[in-house]
């Protein structure tokens, strides 16, 4: 290449140009007017670091922790989510099951909670269903209660006698309690929720978050085996960001306003300072507890958490599992016909009489 195939085609206007632009001109000629062997030898050099850039961020974008933390946060953020939460387990002769189910929508959440189960080698079951409108009223409804009923007259939890007025005064009827009566009854019963403003709740809220991003303790311990689509994840405790997390919460704005309404909260230094990785790892260990997230290996959306605990000692065992079951708005129905709850407690005692 000669000489005046390096010169500036433009000298005049690139004298006047600052240095930096002189430099990318004067490269970008060069490059544009070198040999192909050249070119080729330029272009496999851009294209490998493009790989490898993109290589590098598809590698974070799959890494367990990242995956663990995209899927709790599709947890919280879904809209209008449905959830199933099941527990199952046997403990002190009662074997059983229970079901929560959840459904959100823009009128409320509504929830049906099944129980199912053997007492004393007797199967029983019930219903409660409930909604929880953007009002704040409350109903609740039980359905299927007979069969439990029985077993607990026949078992002697209740009077034989009073158990079928019971289920016949429960089952099928709605019962509301109006935002006015739970503000009531929450007041005297004295708890935090009427000593904090709305304002001091947001702080707290917002104090919780701001220091769950900066300290997320939730750790992976080891990727198990895909299932039917999902990654999974057994779980565990970062022991430092567990104490960073409650050190930085109990220096927050937010906690100070809830102390104020709960002076017996309190999170002394010295239980921090006992807060250890050694600590944390025996306890999951001697307590026999697993915990288990499934999340989906393209979306990495949260399918599943799964927690299972075994008494070594007695064999008791205890599995809970919640479930992302997508979105069910239509499943949340405010009841037209109700009663109130003063109304409720006058059917059961009439009732009761016969």
């Amino acid at each position: 290449m000669t000489e005046q195939d390096n010169a500036p085609e433009n000298f005049e206007q690139l004298e006047s140009a600052p240095e930096a632009s002189i430099q990318r001109t004067s490269i970008l000629h060069k490059i544009k007017n070198a040999p192909k062997r050249t070119k080729l030898i330029a272009g496999g050099v851009a294209v490998v670091l493009l790989i490898s850039g993109g290589a590098g961020a598809y590698s974070v974008y799959q890494s367990p922790d990242t995956v663990v933390a995209q899927a709790l946060v599709s947890l919280a953020t879904a809209s209008n989510p449905s959830y199933e939460l099941d527990l199952d387990g046997s403990t002190s002769g009662v074997n059983g099951t229970i079901q929560l189910f959840t459904y959100g929508s823009d009128k409320g959440t509504a929830l049906e909670l099944k129980v199912k189960g053997a007492v004393a080698g007797q199967d029983a079951s019930a219903t409660l269903n409930g909604v929880f409108s953007k009002e704040g009223d409350i109903y609740l409804n039980l359905s299927d209660f007979s069969t439990l009923a029985s077993v607990l007259g026949s078992t002697g939890y209740l009077p034989y006698s009073s158990v079928q007025s019971y289920s016949s005064a429960l089952t099928g009827t709605w019962v509301k309690l109006g935002s006015t009566e739970i503000n009531q009854y929450t007041q005297s019963l004295g708890s935090a929720s009427t000593c904090l403003n709305p304002s001091d709740t947001e702080m707290i809220r917002k104090d919780i978050q701001s220091n769950l991003r900066g300290n997320f303790f939730i750790k992976v311990q080891e990727e198990l085996s895909q299932e039917d689509g999902n990654r999974v994840f057994l779980l565990s405790i970062d022991a430092g960001k567990l104490r960073n997390f409650f050190s930085a919460l109990k220096n927050s704005k937010g906690f100070e306003a809830l102390q104020k309404c709960l002076p017996s909260l309190n999170i002394p230094y010295s239980a921090l300072n006992e807060i250890t990785q050694q600590v944390i790892d025996e306890g999951i260990a001697k307590s026999g507890i697993s915990v288990k997230l499934y999340a989906n290996s393209f979306s990495h959306s949260f399918s599943k958490l799964a927690f299972s605990f075994r008494d070594p000692t007695s064999g008791q065992t205890v599995n809970l599992t919640l479930k992302s079951n997508g979105s069910h708005p239509e499943k949340v129905v405010i009841p037209t016909t109700t009663i109130t709850f003063t109304e409720l407690l006058s059917k059961i005692y009439a009732s009761s009489l016969y």
